[in-house]
């Protein structure tokens, strides 16, 4: 039980259902036979399937004749291992994550293509620092920008949803650590698809198309246990996936790092491959 509730606490599981030793006899002497759903609250789609689904497996068994002091009937109990989490709350890492993207389009996007087209970009190339420090510090510069707007967004939004705690500096560092990784993951993301694009209107052509194929699959406004398969495939390799999952373990159950560990593990290993691929791309000619 102990190993299923840190499980559950740390995202791996969405609910634990314990039945009691004596659950069989209880039924048979119609004795308040009852089981337990340990459930994670902080996702209301996913919690009320799981009830649905669980109270539904009690009905196979024979419904009373009569109403008794003790009720024959098994029955479900709902545990809630957190505090109620209203939907803004829900939303709430959805929007950081978005507010870092719309920066990193603005940053790692627009202004490299605006360079560009303005003649600074020869600038750059008459320098004598290599390809790889050339991209380090666009996708840098771009990553600063995001982690403030991502930062404000978090302060501002948990304030306003009325996150519990939203100041306990533990969680803050967390969620910093986060912020930053996934601004890196994305600003590399958006220099590798840009780093060969000459055309100033091609970025704000593809920005819509890219924002709803990122964002809609995340999870960040619908769980993505409903998902069709395709989609389950296209969530498993977008990095909007893995920072709204980091973003709300520590926003609505504030663990540590060890449930966000795979998070940021495929943050860094797709930053790394983003970055190795622009850098190989990058022309130090006009």
């Amino acid at each position: 039980m102990k190993r299923a509730v840190a499980d559950l606490r740390d995202g791996r599981i969405n609910g634990v259902l314990t039945i009691p030793p004596e659950f069989s006899r209880r039924v048979l002497t119609k004795s308040d036979p009852h089981v337990a759903l340990i459930e994670d609250n902080t996702d209301n789609f996913v919690s009320a399937t799981l009830v649905g689904a669980a109270g539904s497996l009690l009905t196979s068994f024979s419904a009373p004749a009569a109403m008794t002091r003790i009720s024959p009937a098994p029955r479900l109990d709902v545990v809630e291992v957190y505090p109620y989490v209203p939907y803004v709350q829900y939303l709430l890492p959805g929007i950081i994550v978005m507010s870092i993207f719309m920066m990193v389009m603005i940053g790692g996007g627009i202004i490299f293509i605006d360079d560009k087209a303005r003649g600074l970009h020869e600038g750059y190339l008459v320098t004598p620092i290599t390809k790889l420090e050339l991209v380090a510090g666009f996708n840098l510069s771009g990553t600063i920008k995001a982690v403030l707007a991502g930062v404000s967004i978090m302060v501002v939004g948990s304030l306003i949803a009325g996150v519990p705690m939203p100041f306990d500096p533990m969680r803050l560092m967390r969620l910093f650590v986060v912020i930053v990784v996934t601004a890196f993951a994305l600003i590399s993301m958006m220099f590798l698809i840009m780093v060969r694009v000459n055309d100033p209107l091609m970025p704000r052509a593809i920005f819509g198309v890219l924002n709803a194929l990122l964002y809609f699959p995340s999870g960040a406004i619908y769980p993505q246990q409903g998902f069709p398969t395709w989609m389950k495939w296209l969530a498993a390799v977008d990095p909007f996936t893995y920072a709204v999952h980091a973003l709300k373990s520590l926003v609505l159950k504030n663990t540590g790092f060890g449930a966000i560990g795979y998070d940021l593990l495929f943050l860094v290993v797709f930053s790394t491959v983003c970055m190795t691929a622009a850098t190989a791309l990058f022309k130090r000619t006009l």
